[in-house]
């Protein structure tokens, strides 16, 4: 990922924070078809899914380790043909996004003084790369996992009189849990690095970011507009 040095973010714990708020990832892989373009010649087609970029939006769990390896944990649908990919490539990505908008040249404070602005776009990104492993019929292994992403977004959910009860997994029948799990694979990929984006306007002066906080909350609004707004200030290096 082209990544300026002002946008650069290293420390885990804000990247796994994006990961955690933002869980739904893309995962990609890729495996070359061993008959190249003399197979798809041949063939007259190219109907074979492993020799094709594959993406499946899945979302994760992040297991920290203080031992060894981070871990992403995961399901896919048996019948999802990057299954077959994962258990034949020895690497993987998966990219996870923050919430993001569109920046108008207007929001900048200093605009009207010298106009020397453009558009551009603030978000955060994290590129987790690592080994994909596929966990078929093992049930423990299963339940483990959906149990602990389901506590995750279940966690988020508010409580009180007004709102639904949380879900359990063990909320769900155990015969019905046993064949919503034939129907899934677990994902589980050792990751070797990570590479991560913030982008929230750390090259702007001070004036010019007022504005843009303003803006956020006036214009864009919301819930939206206040976590952007955040991340602005988050980011921002000690500068006038």
């Amino acid at each position: 990922m082209y990544i300026p040095k002002h946008f650069e973010v290293k420390d885990l714990q804000q990247q796994v924070e994006i990961i955690k708020d933002y869980p739904l990832g893309i995962l990609f892989t890729s495996c070359p078809s061993s008959g190249g373009l003399l197979g798809f010649w041949k063939n007259g087609q190219h109907n074979r899914p492993e020799s094709e970029l594959c993406a499946t939006h899945v979302p994760f769990y992040f297991i920290e380790s203080s031992e060894g390896k981070h871990k992403l944990i995961a399901h896919l649908a048996v019948q999802n043909n990057q299954v077959e990919q994962l258990e034949n490539v020895s690497n993987c990505l998966v990219t996870f996004q923050s919430t993001d908008s569109y920046i108008s040249p207007s929001w900048y404070t200093l605009k009207p003084k010298t106009h020397k602005y453009v558009p551009t776009w603030d978000f955060a990104a994290v590129h987790v790369y690592g080994t994909p492993k596929i966990i078929r019929g093992d049930k423990e292994w299963l339940l483990n996992m959906l149990n602990l992403m389901t506590n995750q977004e279940e966690g988020k959910r508010p409580t009180g009189e007004n709102f639904k009860e949380k879900w359990k997994v063990s909320d769900a029948p155990d015969s019905y849990l046993d064949v919503m799990l034939k129907n899934i694979v677990g994902l589980e990929i050792e990751i070797t690095h990570i590479e991560s984006k913030f982008k929230f306007d750390q090259n702007k002066n001070k004036i010019d970011i007022g504005g843009l906080i303003d803006n956020f909350q006036h214009e864009v609004g919301g819930e939206k507009g206040t976590k952007l707004a955040e991340y602005i200030r988050e980011f921002q290096p000690n500068r006038d």
